[in-house]
């Protein structure tokens, strides 16, 4: 079974910020949030590379790998640290230019099994309501687990909020499915997915 890499990586620990002056232009852009290997985002570039992409590794080591995949590609910027502490100073930028966050993922993200640890989530009230003052309905989040009992909790701490409107899909976005997914598919395992919008 694939080793979850990122189990013991608190990121209320990791205070670096980071800078971030846009693409320079208004292509639309993808986000891709604890992209691991980033074989993701690899295929998603294949198959819109008139958008941009914004990668998000927590990891520094697995960062630099990710920034040593994509260096020939002036489309795709790699960040390591807690995405959460850096979104709105990184996608400012790029909604002043003009650009319009299309999609972001949340694949398969740790799930930080105690209630003490549920506030390390990426996905939470707090991100969503301070999201909320940057992104508009144009944003779709696209989230994906092996977990059930995550994707539960996930969906209804969305409802607490009152601040988006989900729906389901069964198919992996674009047909791209990552090495987890894959693997957990092997396993016989189910993938849940939901998609939301800010109301």
């Amino acid at each position: 079974m694939p080793k979850r890499i990122r189990t013991h990586v608190n990121p209320l620990g990791i205070l670096k910020e980071h800078s971030f002056e846009g693409f320079g232009n208004d292509k639309n852009i993808m986000i891709d949030v604890g992209a691991c290997k980033g074989e993701f985002t690899a295929a998603l570039a294949v198959k819109f590379p008139e958008k941009n992409f914004l990668v998000f590794e927590i990891r520094v080591p697995l960062a630099d790998k990710l920034r040593e995949k994509f260096k020939d590609q002036e489309n795709i910027v790699v960040f390591d640290g807690d995405a959460g502490r850096n979104f709105k100073s990184i996608l400012t930028p790029c909604l002043e230019q003009g650009a319009i966050i299309e999609k972001i993922f949340m694949n398969f993200p740790d799930p930080w099994f105690k209630e003490k640890h549920k506030k390390r989530r990426f996905l939470n009230a707090k991100f969503l309501k301070e999201a909320s003052e940057s992104l508009d309905c144009k944003t779709e989040f696209i989230f994906q687990t092996d977990q059930q009992f995550l994707f539960d909790e996930t969906l209804e701490m969305l409802k607490e909020t009152g601040l988006v409107e989900v729906s389901f899909f069964k198919d992996p976005p674009f047909g791209i499915r990552s090495d987890w997914e894959q693997a957990k598919v092997k396993e016989g395992c189910d993938i849940w997915r939901m998609e939301f919008r800010y109301k």
